[in-house]
């Protein structure tokens, strides 16, 4: 059965007239529509560059999921909001948002976690990278990817546990504020579930970081090592997605986690803040991929004299993915 507060967030009706602004989830509206929707431009006008490789389609399904939950949510997210929140959420639109708010999230989460995978394979093992059929694999890692995270958002709406109406009362999700056994539960697993995606992409991240630069170094004394140039690009662009999502999707996670284990309580300004958060990252991903593409980096690198140290990054007359060969010696003509 859902559960809502609306009651309670009635009683305060005022004070959130005085402060709540509809100016930031309007911001996140615009900017996460209008920013995926470029990234996905950018990507299809792009695409006899790139040839639509393993990494390049994860971030495809990243700009559609962060979009898409964008687009289905926010209107509901303003109409409470253009009411001067009078508007109360009948409960299948209550249950209607808490899935797209739980479901986009954690499919982002997951999404940006097979990214550094890719890298992690392409980087460490690039035999077993370069085996026939990984674009196929990829597709099938993103329908996996969207089935689970189908799966584990409807959970609450499946009866292990509720939805809850968040304050201001413009967003639902599962009800991680609810003291029964089964919403606690449920925010156990949902909050377990998002520390070790996040534990396992910044592992992931640790040792392609390391390897790359253990091969830059052999490659500057003349060993058998070569890195690729768009090895070092998409990494660049990995990182600072991931420290853009770790920074994002921590908030969101530790409060769930928190108030499952009763360590806090209230349903309010924090609550609003950290779902924030998490959108944010829905919103910041797509810029960050527009302003560090290849070409941008390029550009970068011409105007600041050199790159990691003065590691050539020039433009490399193949494009083709890290394989076997990219152990052979290369020499740096000085």
């Amino acid at each position: 059965m859902t559960t809502t507060v609306l009651s309670s967030i009635s009683n305060s009706t005022t004070q959130a007239r005085v402060w709540e602004s509809a100016v930031p989830p309007s911001l996140q509206f615009a900017l996460g529509v209008i920013g995926n929707l470029i990234s996905l431009i950018v990507l299809l006008m792009s695409r006899k560059r790139h040839k639509w490789k393993p990494f390049y389609r994860l971030v495809v399904g990243l700009a559609l999921t962060d979009g898409g939950g964008i687009l289905l949510v926010y209107p509901i997210v303003m109409m409470r909001y253009e009411s001067d929140f009078t508007y109360d959420f009948p409960k299948p639109v209550c249950d209607y948002s808490s899935f797209i708010f739980t479901f986009t999230p954690l499919s982002s989460a997951l999404i940006v976690c097979a990214m550094s995978f890719d890298r992690f394979l392409a980087i460490l093992y690039p035999f077993k990278y370069n085996i026939a059929g990984k674009e196929r694999r990829t597709n099938i890692t993103l329908l996996s990817i969207w089935t689970f995270s189908t799966f584990v958002s409807s959970l609450h709406l499946m009866g292990l546990g509720s939805s809850c109406n968040f304050y201001p009362g413009s967003w639902c999700f599962l009800n991680f504020v609810g003291s029964s056994t089964m919403d606690r539960v449920n925010s156990f697993i949902y909050s377990i579930l998002g520390y070790s995606i996040l534990i396992t992409t910044i592992s992931l991240n640790i040792f392609v970081i390391i390897t790359l630069c253990k091969n830059i170094r052999a490659s500057k004394q003349g060993l058998n090592r070569k890195v690729k140039k768009s090895d070092v690009f998409n990494m660049i662009l990995l990182l600072v997605i991931v420290v853009a999502f770790t920074v994002c999707w921590i908030p969101l996670i530790s409060i769930i986690f928190a108030h499952a284990a009763m360590w806090i309580e209230g349903n309010g300004p924090r609550e609003l803040l950290v779902l924030r958060f998490a959108v944010t990252n829905s919103v910041v991903d797509p810029w960050i991929y527009i302003l560090l593409r290849k070409e941008n980096l390029r550009i970068l690198q011409k105007r600041c004299g050199g790159f990691c140290g003065k590691f050539n990054l020039t433009t490399e007359s193949s494009t083709q993915e890290t394989t076997p060969s990219s152990f052979s010696l290369q020499r740096r003509s000085m």
